[in-house]
């Protein structure tokens, strides 16, 4: 996967949409698309629950709320897309990171957003982020993504 920042700020992870990512209807599963997410989230904040050798450490950051938008089929395809992520919101032991599923011509394939709580690994407990956690999102700054409403 390759990591480059974009224009506006967020980071961009490209990677391929696997033949296994297609369901029967010819497009990308929604549950493809959460690896997705996934896969960038921690291609770029790589240092959140695990050290560098990928073993555990004492604070673990989970998944509490997914909200998603999809916005145009994305079907089997040689060319790369790419998976743009930014901050718009950092709690205290909370933090949403928002996302876009896009495509070089600019098509805009799905519009996310996670929340994540981090929590200390003995006891389950929220844990605050440390200076060093806080400044691995605060480098990629947004505005909330404009999400549909029920």
């Amino acid at each position: 996967m390759l990591v480059r920042p974009t224009p506006a700020g967020r980071g961009s992870v490209t990677m391929q949409v696997r033949w296994s990512d297609v369901d029967l209807f010819g497009h990308v599963n929604n549950a493809a698309y959460l690896r997705y997410l996934d896969d960038a989230r921690f291609t770029l904040f790589s240092g959140m629950g695990v050290d560098e050798t990928g073993a555990l450490t004492a604070s673990l950051l989970v998944v509490v709320k997914h909200e998603i938008d999809y916005l145009a089929p994305l079907t089997f395809r040689p060319a790369p897309i790419a998976v743009e992520v930014w901050v718009p919101r950092i709690g205290r032991s909370s933090v949403d990171i928002a996302y876009e599923v896009v495509d070089e011509p600019g098509t805009v394939y799905l519009r996310a957003r996670s929340r994540m709580v981090q929590l200390d690994s003995a006891s389950h407990a929220a844990r605050a982020f440390t200076t060093a956690e806080r400044a691995a999102f605060e480098a990629y700054p947004g505005e909330a993504p404009a999400l549909h409403p029920w």
